[in-house]
Formats: C-alpha cells, sequence, structure tokens
C-alpha cells in the first residue's frame, strides 16, 4: 500500500468567495472530496489531508468521510505542507495529490505510482502539455533525463518557452521522502519551501527522477477561480450525460440538463430540456420526464411519466 497526502490548505484568493477554494463543488460535490474518492479508488491507504484557511468549513466534510486531516497553521510553502501531512505516514510509497483538481482519474493515480515503483526512482512527476503553459511550473529536461522544476517566476525566457508543466501531482519514494524535504530550502522568489525542489534534491542524493505524462491536460488542472471551476464542472458534466447518451437515454437537448453521478437511470427514460437530477435519485425502466423537471434524491417507479416543471425532493414534494 502507498500512503496519500493531499494539499488542501491554501485559501484561494482568486475564487473571491469566503468558502475555502477546495469546498467548491463541481457536480455537487467538493473538490477536495473528489480527489480524496480517487485516492481511494486507486487503491492508496486512506489519505492525510493537510487543511488551513478557513479549516472550519473544510473538516466537516473530511469527518463527514472518516478522513484524517493536519493544519499547516503557518502557510511556507507545498514542501512545509507535505512535512505537516507526513508526521505519522510511514510508507514505503508517498503519493501526493492536491485538493484542487476535480478530474483527477484513479487510473492516472494508479499509473503514476506505478512508474515510480517500476523505475525505483526517488520522485515521480505528473506532467502535462495544456494549450497555455503560463503560470506553471517548466520541467528541465536533459539527456532524456528529468532534472528539475522552475516555477515560471524563477524561469528564465528560454524556460518559459518550455510547454511540457508540472501539475503539482507526485509520487515518492517513501524512506528518502523525509531527507528530501530536510534539505529543500526557500531560497526563492517567494521565499517558500517548493515541493517541486524535490527533484533536484533527490538527483543530489543519487536518486532518479522521472516525467510521467498525462494526455488529457483538463484532468489535471487545477481550478483557481470561478471560470476555471465552471469550466471543471461543464467537461465533468458533458462526460456524465455523454455516458449516458452511449447507454440509450433519451437526452433530447444534452446541453441543457444537469444530472449528477450518483443519479441512476434506466432503460428506456426520456430526460426533457432543462431538467436538473441531483443526489441519490433513482430513475425506473420507461420514465418520462418532461422539461425542467427538478429531481433531488427521488424514486420514479418504472413507467412513470412526470409533467413539465415537476418538483421532487427536499424542497417539493
Amino acid at each position: 500500500m502507498s500512503a496519500c497526502i493531499i494539499l488542501a490548505a491554501g485559501q484561494g484568493k482568486r475564487m473571491r468567495s469566503p468558502l475555502p477554494k477546495v469546498a467548491h463543488p463541481v457536480l455537487g460535490v467538493p473538490m477536495v472530496l473528489r480527489v480524496i474518492r480517487q485516492a481511494l479508488a486507486a487503491g492508496l491507504d486512506r489519505p492525510v489531508v493537510v487543511i488551513g484557511s478557513g479549516r472550519e468549513l473544510v473538516k466537516p466534510l473530511l469527518d463527514a468521510e472518516g478522513v484524517p486531516w493536519v493544519v499547516q497553521e503557518e502557510q511556507r510553502g507545498t514542501a512545509h505542507a507535505v512535512s505537516c501531512g507526513l508526521s505519522g505516514v510511514g510508507s514505503e510509497s508517498v503519493v501526493v495529490l492536491l485538493g484542487d483538481v476535480p478530474l483527477l482519474r484513479s487510473r492516472t493515480i494508479t499509473h503514476l505510482e506505478a512508474r515510480r515503483r517500476e523505475s525505483g526512482a526517488g520522485v515521480a512527476v505528473l506532467t502535462t502539455v495544456p494549450p497555455d503553459p503560463a503560470g506553471y511550473g517548466r520541467m528541465i529536461v536533459e539527456d532524456g533525463r528529468l532534472r528539475r522544476i522552475v516555477e515560471e517566476r524563477d524561469a528564465t525566457p528560454e524556460q518559459r518557452a518550455i510547454r511540457e508543466i508540472n501539475t503539482g501531482l507526485m509520487a515518492f519514494d517513501g524512506k528518502l521522502l523525509p531527507s528530501m524535504l530536510a534539505r529543500i530550502t526557500p531560497d526563492n522568489d517567494q521565499g517558500e519551501y517548493y515541493l517541486t525542489d524535490a527533484v533536484e534534491v533527490a538527483w543530489s542524493m543519487g536518486a532518479e527522477c522521472i516525467a510521467v505524462r498525462a494526455e488529457d491536460w483538463r484532468e489535471v488542472a487545477g481550478v483557481n477561480d470561478r471560470v476555471q471551476l465552471a469550466e471543471a464542472t461543464a467537461n465533468l458534466r458533458m462526460t456524465v450525460v455523454r455516458e449516458l447518451l452511449m447507454a440509450g437515454v433519451d437526452i433530447p437537448d444534452a446541453d441543457s440538463v444537469w444530472i449528477e453521478e450518483t443519479v441512476v437511470i434506466g432503460e428506456g427514460v426520456r430526460v426533457g430540456r432543462g431538467c436538473r437530477l441531483s443526489g441519490r435519485t433513482v430513475i425506473g425502466d420507461g420514465c418520462s420526464l418532461g422539461d425542467g423537471c427538478v429531481l433531488t434524491s427521488a424514486i420514479l417507479p418504472p413507467g412513470t411519466t412526470l409533467d413539465p416543471f415537476t418538483v421532487i425532493g427536499k424542497h417539493g414534494s
């Protein structure tokens, strides 16, 4: 088994919200819970979540899931956050994830960790190539080997031209990680302890470092503002709708419906325009939903027909 630390201590100022960034929902589920569930689905140990800003709003979410947490009292960078989460974690392998990457899939986590183990590397970094790499750390590769990661604010113009970027998701040799963290210094523009410096530190310790590329940059994109939150939600919403269409559900206006992943829909069902289906809703075979229906954890027997704009659930009857 591999240990898992999820970083979720940031305030998320660009969200312009009193709600901590990682608590914002994507298709009805807070981002940090999505990451936790994918980590568990990947077979990792129950994650330790590092919290900080807005902790009083994040703690209840974690407690409800039975997920342990630790507090990063002072925001001193990602390496410092991992150090906070590492106490009490003993494992031959440690995977570090971010609480604001809501579209991350379990198979990508599994692939990252498997590649690190197979290669025997001290550090494996998940990378991708987005349409615009601005704002991200760049991967510095020499002789075909990952040598270091340079944050954009510290990068030269030549380094900024590199398109392969660091996603912030990493896997470590658990036996080496404490020593790596101890050697990282805040010698950078922000005066913070960057976890990305672990790559250079690993090389200085004689450990190999590898880059593992995620082909779909959208899956590993972080959410930092309301625009990115809306984009992530739209991406996931259409993924759900597409799967339902392929399964034979009749959805005449796919762009107008909201259907959460927890909803179960039987065969031969028609979902009208503008419907919103959420929670533990179960729709039996052969049902027909008129336009604008709102169902929250509702159960429809097979063959049910709902008039347009019917509301069933905690806000309806």
